[in-house]
């Protein structure tokens, strides 16, 4: 009986619901939690009570969610664009603009659609990963890809990346079902939601060129088009073409470092400087990290590999050093090569994971750069 129930859990569409109720339950036990941490001094509080004021959540709850570049995206969705927030693409605070205004706040219309995009995001993954494995591992591998530090965290909070997430997911998804329009729909919400999310195209295009449907080709145009669109409207606002790269700046006038290569790997190799940049070697260990994951995604799909070295690259080149393990987390092909079929081992990670992500929820609502 016990079997049959089992495979009943695993082979129906009961399959697709625990994942959701298990990082739901999750998210909300964690959230608890850093209320509680927050609440220690006899009431809840976080510096960005005081850093926003009076623009700031009118609800306190809200403060669980918001912090750092929240505060960009809620502006741009009250106001528009100006220096620094060219960096920021336009999709996510469009969305927190009309969702804002129909429930008259733009703040929990940016928790809302984080947290709504990260939960959804899960069967749509799952269903990826039936493509290349069997049920039960697909399941643990959801379960591992959004209990994951980081991807845990920024689905949560209020940031792109839940966003991102979905429409890269459903892009592929909806192309591998011959749903191609829709396909090219997603694609277009993703090159408009992060500066890289139109490599979304790059597996769908090769995929066109393996069949030899070059008619198709063309609507891939449309995502293109987007991307070129909007980085004209900017030119115009702003006079800079490349105005959310150049108004990174900003960020590095605080002490950001953009760029792994230029600012660690290089400098070792002149051999006429005595110093070296501090390094920080557990994200070192990261980098090595989704590096072996991006190569082992050539195995099961090369596509999808060409897709995730296409972002492992440029991000390690161009990202913020400091982010690359958030950047990294989303590539999403890799965690198609993490499964496993062993429930305690399962169990243990998801523990481990959990941890550090209540570790880094705290620091990033108290204002350590996490990522």
């Amino acid at each position: 009986m016990f079997r049959r129930i089992k495979e009943k859990l695993v082979q129906g569409k009961t399959r697709l619901i625990i994942p959701i109720a298990l990082i739901t339950v999750l998210k909300i036990l964690a959230s608890l939690f850093v209320y509680q941490r927050l609440s220690v001094l006899g009431k809840f509080f976080t510096p960005w009570m005081e850093a926003w004021g009076n623009s700031g959540p009118a609800q306190q709850w809200v403060y669980l969610f918001s912090a750092q570049d929240s505060g960009f995206y809620v502006a741009l969705a009250k106001g528009w664009y100006e220096y620094p927030m060219y960096v920021f693409f336009p999709a996510y605070p469009v969305l927190c603009k009309f969702i804002g205004w129909a429930i008259g706040d733009f703040w929990t219309a940016a928790f809302i659609i984080s947290f709504g995009f990260g939960l959804a995001s899960l069967p749509v993954f799952q269903l990826i990963a039936e493509d290349y494995m069997q049920r039960p591992e697909a399941m643990a591998s959801t379960v591992l890809a959004a209990t994951f530090p980081y991807v845990f965290l920024f689905t949560t909070i209020s940031y792109t990346e839940s966003l991102f997430l979905f429409s890269s997911l459903a892009t592929w998804y909806l192309y591998q079902r011959d749903r191609f329009l829709p396909s090219i729909m997603a694609a277009t919400l993703a090159a408009l939601t992060k500066t890289y999310g139109i490599t979304i195209v790059i597996p769908v295009a090769i995929g066109l060129l393996e069949k030899r449907k070059f008619r198709k080709l063309s609507l891939l145009a449309v995502p293109v088009a987007a991307l070129l669109g909007w980085m004209y409207y900017i030119c115009q606002r702003s006079g800079d073409l490349f105005v959310f790269s150049t108004q990174q700046s900003y960020w590095m006038k605080l002490g950001v470092q953009f760029g792994w290569l230029q600012h660690y790997i290089m400098p070792l190799l002149d051999f006429n400087v005595w110093t070296f940049p501090k390094f920080d070697y557990l994200l070192v260990a990261f980098i090595i990290f989704f590096g072996y994951l991006t190569f082992c995604v050539f195995r099961i799909d090369a596509r999808l590999g060409v897709y995730s070295l296409s972002l492992f690259i440029p991000l390690l080149y161009l990202g913020n050093f400091i982010s690359l393990p958030r950047f990294f987390a989303f590539i999403f092909p890799i965690w198609l090569v993490v499964k496993t079929r062993n429930l305690p081992a399962l169990v243990v990670a998801v523990a481990f994971f959990m941890l550090n992500s209540l570790l880094i929820w705290y620091q990033f609502v108290l204002g350590i750069w996490v990522a």
